[in-house]
């Protein structure tokens, strides 16, 4: 049976209309939104001046508007901070969460029961990652469920825990700028495009990519001790940080499991034991880290 997660405590929309709406996401975000057209979507990030993501987003089209699926704590932050460089263009910056709802799912659910709920706009996290997104019409979404005979999941732990298992970032209030988006590889997830032209960060994330090499990545972690998102660990013989918790789920009592930012020179290790006694067992992505 098609598992169904409603995203909706999580996951927001913002519109954008207006004849200059994609120009002006060109040059905000690091993915290339020229290459958005109806039926599609593409995965990217808003960063602040120092190339630092203040949120991680997907972007679809409809009807020639643009739609920015974008996690529920940061929507009102990004919509006020969008705002601000908006100046003379035609755009017009609207919060859609009130009138769509995001379910998740595993992309090999059977798309007949997916198609059957009349999708607003449907979409896979990645080519890679078997995560799909529905976004529903809100007024009419659970008649639908009602109709095809499914349900819906409020408990998102298993959602978490799927992300984690494709390690697939999810930036909320607590790791906000803090990662440039290499350390979340979003250069191996389609996320950044090296072929645009000048948006706000693309020097330092740029510089990275020609002139430097990446030194953190994001991998996932199994414990059975908790940890906090944005929380630095350390091992007993290094004399700084060796990374960041970037999330954290308790799927049983004692069993952890969730992603962290981590120095490259250690993803190797297959057991970390900290210098406060904690211990991560690390599990790399299924894609290719470089």
């Amino acid at each position: 049976m098609t598992k169904l997660y409603d995203l909706s405590s999580v996951k927001s929309l913002i519109s954008f209309s207006g004849n200059d709406a994609e120009a002006f996401l060109q040059g905000q975000t690091t993915c290339d939104v020229a290459s958005l057209k109806s039926g599609n979507s593409v995965f990217g990030a808003l960063c602040n001046p120092k190339g630092r993501a203040i949120s991680l987003f997907h972007l679809f089209k409809v009807d020639d508007i643009i739609y920015m699926s974008i996690n529920t704590e940061l929507t009102e932050t990004i919509i006020k901070r969008l705002k601000m460089f908006v100046f003379r263009s035609d755009v017009h910056i609207t919060d859609q969460s009130n009138n769509y709802v995001t379910l998740g799912t595993e992309s090999h659910a059977q798309e007949s029961a997916l198609l059957s709920l009349k999708p607003f706009a449907i979409y896979k996290l990645n080519a890679d990652i078997e995560l799909t997104h529905i976004i529903l019409n809100a007024n009419t979404y659970q008649q639908a469920i009602t109709k095809n005979d499914l349900s819906l999941e409020q408990n998102l732990t298993g959602w978490h825990e799927l992300n984690t298992a494709e390690c697939f970032p999810e930036v909320t209030a607590d790791t906000s700028e803090l990662f440039i988006p290499q350390m979340l590889n979003l250069d191996l997830l389609d996320g950044i495009n090296f072929q645009k032209g000048c948006y706000t960060g693309q020097e330092v994330i740029a510089r990275l990519h020609y002139k430097g090499s990446v030194k953190k990545r994001l991998v996932g972690f199994q414990s059975t001790d908790a940890f906090k998102p944005g929380e630095n660990i350390h091992l007993p013989d290094y004399a700084n940080s060796i990374g960041t918790i970037f999330s954290c789920t308790e799927a049983k009592p004692a069993e952890f499991s969730g992603l962290v930012v981590l120095k490259v020179d250690v993803i190797d290790e297959h057991k970390l034991n900290l210098n406060d006694k904690r211990q991560l067992l690390i599990q790399p992505p299924k894609y290719t880290l470089k």
